[in-house]
């Protein structure tokens, strides 16, 4: 899988997990609803980094606590 649709797949299980919804996500980041969107539509082809910061500051996690998930395994992604 390629690495946009890991981070949207992590995203969305620790949404879940948070219990937050996705509009509160876009006011505690600071992203729009259309940033978000093309997120979880898998329209980025590569995710900034400051988007990946802004995200873990709204979910009150670390970056190793994102990171830290077995979708990131060099075995599930596929990097072109």
């Amino acid at each position: 899988m390629n690495l946009n649709k890991a981070f949207a797949i992590r995203l969305s299980n620790l949404l879940a997990e948070k219990n937050m919804s996705k509009y509160k996500l876009e006011k505690e980041s600071g992203l729009t609803h259309s940033a978000l969107r093309y997120i979880f539509n898998e329209v980025n082809t590569d995710v900034k980094f400051s988007t990946i910061v802004k995200v873990c500051y709204a979910l009150n996690i670390s970056l190793s606590d994102f990171f830290d998930d077995k979708i990131f395994s060099q075995d599930n992604l596929d990097i072109d």
